[in-house]
């Protein structure tokens, strides 16, 4: 039985104030995190965007079918969002910049900085090294077989310097099982 306190997306949700805000998730996917934000939260308001029409397709199949009312999607390029300057109160990242390479992630930060209110609130899932020796066995295995040949860099990341060059502040970098949860405050417009 896995422990649910170390699962980054429970976490996530009790960060996330069940308030009149918009949120946007990036690289949304299947929309795994927007449907456990919205569900925990039903007073926000969710945007999902993501490169990829056929992961939108099922995302909206899921909250179609749980009869989720507050998440709705865009395809959408996150380098080059269609939204303006400072109107998301929070954005998340789910298990999407592990994909890219560092000069694209920095770009999408970039742009994530622009579209956020200042003082609003940026939180990444991601995975994370570990230490048992059991854990870090399966985690390379998995990392191995599915993940892109650059995950040894990305797992050695300062998220510190990473943040605060895409004028963010680290609030918090959070241990979950195999991953972490970053949160970020927007300190500045780059």
């Amino acid at each position: 039985m896995l422990d649910q306190s170390k699962n980054p997306r429970r976490k996530l949700t009790k960060k996330i104030p069940d308030e009149d805000i918009r949120i946007l998730d990036v690289c949304v996917g299947t929309a795994n995190s927007a449907i456990a934000v919205a569900k925990e939260n039903p007073n926000t308001h969710i945007t999902g965007i993501d490169l990829s029409k056929d992961m939108i397709a099922v995302a909206e199949r899921k909250v179609k079918k749980q009869k989720i009312s507050n998440i709705s999607f865009q395809h959408m390029d996150a380098t080059k969002m269609v939204f303006s300057d400072n109107c998301f109160d929070v954005v998340m990242v789910s298990f999407g910049l592990h994909e890219l390479g560092y000069d694209l992630m920095i770009k999408i930060l970039h742009e994530i900085n622009r579209i956020l209110k200042k003082g609003g609130k940026l939180y990444i899932i991601d995975y994370e090294k570990e230490n048992d020796s059991f854990k870090k066995i399966l985690l390379w295995l998995c990392l191995k077989l599915f993940e892109p040949k650059h995950m040894s860099e990305f797992l050695e990341y300062n998220w510190d310097d990473i943040l605060r060059e895409a004028g963010f502040s680290l609030d918090s970098n959070e241990k979950q099982l195999f991953s972490k949860l970053i949160s970020g405050i927007k300190i500045k417009t780059i």
